[in-house]
């Protein structure tokens, strides 16, 4: 005779843990409305901030796929953000990848905003390692980038 199972064990526990999927929505929430305020739609089109939204509807959804996608999207971009960041910070001007962040027309708020470029890549590391790494990520992020553009 087989012992019964009930229907909780079955259930997996979730991969991402909910703080995580709440406070990276709880971001956006602030995030969105000020950057459609200050830059328009269109920013969104940046593959960086179309990653961060992906990136939360692949936590929510415990989605392999999005979050490869977002990784091999703009890890590489990223860690170039974060170099010229850095050396902008030192006075020297670098790719020019950063130069809204020292703006002074732009809030403060609204650019310390953008300081999800530092931890998005960091977050996106971490995820895979939760998910793991979907290998049609590459395929499917060219796509997408192909639209964006």
């Amino acid at each position: 005779m087989k012992p019964e199972t009930s229907p909780a064990a079955s259930i997996r526990p979730p991969k991402i843990p909910l703080a995580a999927k709440v406070a990276i929505t709880c971001f956006e929430a602030v995030l969105v409305p000020i950057y459609l305020k200050t830059y328009g739609p269109t920013n969104f089109l940046w593959f960086c901030d179309t990653a961060l939204l992906l990136t939360t509807v692949g936590m929510w959804w415990e989605s392999s796929l999005l979050i490869s996608m977002c990784a091999v999207g703009i890890l590489l971009p990223q860690c170039l953000w974060l170099v010229d960041f850095g050396i902008n910070l030192l006075g020297v001007h670098f790719l020019g990848l950063t130069g809204y962040m020292f703006d002074p027309h732009l809030p403060l708020f609204t650019r310390g905003l953008s300081l999800f470029h530092g931890w998005l890549p960091l977050l996106l590391i971490w995820l895979l390692g939760r998910v793991g790494y979907d290998q049609r990520g590459l395929f499917a992020w060219t796509g997408l980038a192909v639209g964006l553009c």
